[in-house]
């Protein structure tokens, strides 16, 4: 176990002796502030050379994005992800995990759930780990690939099935030239020598969550610059299914004084970070760092009651409480099918929700704008008319006709052709009273004039009590959410976060409700020792630390749960 203390100071990277190694690293706890540190080394990056010198990677977009936010003076193509990075370096390949219609056919019994390229490209697509119900066994046998050649393990090393796989898989991508996001790292790897447009300094964030391979790929880009950062934090290290390891970060092991360990979190309380401090120890191989709670006491609740399975009563009872007082909530679990209740709780009291971090997740995100056809949208367009919607308020025009009323009966409210009609207009031409005469039944037109007059709820109402029955229960929802928190709630941002522990690495919220059940494949993890038991207690040290004030640990399901 490494358990030196770092000496190095972040004032002092770049600027130590690199005759043993051009490498810094930066270890930043929970709540550190470790954006605002890299936020700061890149400046002084770019006042030593200039803005094309420097070149910045992450795991995630999410996380390049928010360093991308602080007004980087770099341009925003020199941000970005390891694989995004990869992919321009060889000439944007067609990506073979976006085109496995043809592989589905061919091997029906090795189907692939088809990924969006840039999704991967990304990071921040859903994963195996988190989908274990789902997943077919094709994404199962990918995913070990992608593990297995992330660790850089001889293929004599790997499982016989596993093998035959891969020469399957392998001839596929060469008979249509096609690459797997492994490959992309793989080639440049082999065959890239130096980083895009060649910097003279490389920061790589989130690099615990790099795999041996892309690390690799990072040090050997590295060492063509004058000097290179990895920050992370090896105890959030929690992608060990997709090939990351602590060790890959902690060693080969580097002078101290190229070591900076952030010490102060501004974000756990004391209460939160006693249950972590306590879970961290437990793991066997990390680097030893003084780690500081904030001064706030915060509070840490075992429940008795209410699991994953039943939520409904007690669990969103008291978060209701917190949600009243204003407060971020957060609702996290090991697995995505585990979170199936508490979203079914919260669609029933018509709670809104989402989770910012897999934007593509519609389950997590069922109150989407962002397409004009998602049923948050209709009902959007069918209030924004009314003087409740607030800021954004005014006249519906004909595109927002054309979402809503597409969505009602015809017999007796719209005229004839009504809606072939609507398709035809000017969509941002306004509607006024004399158009929608064209549109609607001289009866409907009348009730609609009084809806409209009176609260915003008389008015939604009116639509839902007219829409066709094959697309009632698509609105209930985004209609139901209106109606309790009003149209402004369909815009707004939602207080409540829900995912899987590993979707929200990086975030944090007011209050966190835990559940501390496993997959029966991470329970076989948790009963061995060594780094198969660390990388399931990472995950929930990762967990625990989004808790900016409460921690909520569940009662678990079955015996099948971590010991929080």
């Amino acid at each position: 176990m490494l358990n030196e203390q770092a000496t190095g100071t972040v004032d002092e990277i770049g600027e130590q002796d690199h005759s043993v190694t051009s490498e810094y690293r930066i270890f930043g706890p929970p709540g550190t502030g470790k954006t605002t540190h890299i936020g700061r080394q890149i400046r002084r990056a770019v006042f030593r050379y200039d803005a094309e010198s420097v070149l910045v990677t992450s795991f995630s977009r999410t996380a390049a994005a928010e360093l991308a936010g602080r007004d980087l003076p770099i341009s925003p193509s020199r941000i970005g992800t390891l694989h995004s990075f990869c992919y321009h370096a060889l000439g944007e390949p067609v990506v073979a995990e976006s085109c496995v219609d043809e592989w589905n056919r061919e091997n029906p019994r090795l189907a692939l759930t088809p990924a969006r390229k840039q999704g991967k490209l990304d990071g921040e697509d859903g994963t195996v780990a988190e989908d274990a119900i789902t997943a077919k066994d094709g994404d199962r046998l990918l995913q070990q690939l992608g593990q297995f050649r992330g660790l850089m393990i001889p293929q004599n090393g790997w499982p016989l099935v596993l093998c035959q796989f891969s020469e399957k898989w392998t001839r596929y991508k060469r008979a249509r030239g096609l690459m797997d996001f492994t490959d992309l790292i793989d080639q440049c790897l082999h065959d890239v020598a130096v980083a895009p447009n060649a910097p003279k300094v490389i920061f790589a964030d989130e690099a615990q969550d790099l795999n041996r391979m892309q690390l690799t790929l990072v040090r050997k880009w590295g060492e063509r610059a004058q000097y290179f950062v990895l920050a992370g934090d090896d105890d959030q290290c929690i992608y060990s299914f997709a090939g990351a390891s602590a060790d890959a970060i902690l060693y080969p092991d580097i002078p101290d004084d190229h070591k900076i360990i952030l010490k102060q979190s501004f974000r756990v309380p004391r209460a939160v970070h006693q249950v972590a401090d306590r879970l961290i120890h437990q793991v066997t191989r990390r680097q030893e760092k003084i780690y500081l709670a904030r001064p706030a006491e915060g509070a840490v609740h075992r429940l008795s009651t209410g699991t994953y399975k039943s939520p409904e009563y007690f669990i969103l009872k008291s978060a209701e409480e917190h949600l009243k007082q204003g407060k971020k909530v957060m609702f996290l679990a090991a697995c995505s099918y585990m979170l199936q209740p508490v979203v079914a709780a919260l669609r029933k009291r018509g709670i809104p929700f989402h989770n910012p971090y897999r934007k593509s997740n519609g389950f997590w995100n069922p109150l989407r704008i962002g397409k004009k056809n998602t049923s948050a949208s209709r009902v959007l367009a069918l209030l924004v008319n009314h003087p409740s919607f607030g800021e954004g308020q005014r006249p519906w025009t004909f595109g927002d006709l054309a979402l809503w009323a597409d969505c009602m009966v015809s017999q007796g409210i719209l005229k004839s052709g009504a809606k072939e009609h609507l398709q035809q207009c000017d969509r941002v031409q306004a509607a006024t009273v004399g158009r929608l005469e064209e549109i609607f039944e001289t009866g409907a037109l009348t009730s609609l004039m009084e809806a409209s007059n009176g609260d915003y709820r008389a008015l939604l109402n009116w639509w839902r009590r007219l829409m066709t029955a094959d697309v009632r229960g698509r609105f209930q929802f985004p209609s139901d959410v209106a109606a309790a928190y009003g149209p402004r709630a369909l815009v707004d941002p939602p207080q409540v976060v829900v995912g899987t522990i590993h979707s929200v690495k990086g975030a944090q919220a007011d209050v966190v409700y835990l559940f501390p059940d496993l997959s029966q494949a991470a329970d076989a993890q948790y009963q061995r020792s060594g780094e198969p038991r660390d990388s399931v207690t990472r995950v929930f040290y990762v967990g625990a630390t989004r808790a900016r004030e409460t921690l909520y640990i569940c009662q678990k399901e079955s015996l099948v749960a971590f010991s929080v």
